[in-house]
């Protein structure tokens, strides 16, 4: 039998939290966070000339789904160094679930491009954000980075002297 409670306010007897009970208890209000994720990576990098997606397998953060399909999103967010040392060279960078690659897109959630015909060598962090709207079932996933070659030409991703971070927040719909 189901028990429903009507209020208009909630209010501690003492201090200023109130507790649910339970250890698997989630209290679910839509845009309430519920679970947060994070990760981080500073490994070497990996360099590759691939024109299909390659998962950066040191960035891979698992997270645990706790509410079924339809009861919440992902929100993946994501930084990881990138550079290439050519002329010419065009990189995407994107973010992978379960090494799939989320969006579907030719160039990813972003990319960068050297039309030049000297030097064009290029370095930066590769700053991602993703709300995966997916009907997931509650369950474990793992997301990390990816990176492609537009044009084959040599690129890498990761560094072992920079920090590469994720976090990964799961919302109430």
């Amino acid at each position: 039998m189901t028990s429903k409670l009507f209020v208009n306010s909630l209010e501690p007897m003492q201090g200023n939290t109130i507790n649910v009970a339970g250890a698997n208890t989630v209290l679910h209000a839509p845009g309430h966070i519920i679970n947060v994720t994070h990760g981080q990576h500073n490994a070497a990098g990996m360099s590759q000339a691939s024109t299909g997606w390659v998962e950066y397998t040191p960035s891979r953060v698992t997270v645990t789904k706790k509410l079924g399909s339809g009861q919440s999103y992902l929100m993946v967010m994501a930084a990881a160094w990138i550079e290439y040392s050519t002329a010419q060279t065009h990189l995407s960078y994107s973010l992978m679930r379960d090494s799939v690659e989320v969006t579907n897109a030719s160039y990813g959630l972003g990319n960068l491009y050297s039309s030049i015909n000297t030097s064009g060598a290029y370095q930066s962090s590769a700053d991602m954000s993703w709300v995966d709207t997916t009907s997931l079932a509650a369950g474990t996933y793992v997301y990390s980075v990816a990176v492609k070659s537009q044009n084959s030409a040599t690129i890498q991703i990761g560094n072992g002297g920079r920090m590469g971070t994720m976090q990964i927040l799961e919302v109430a719909q």
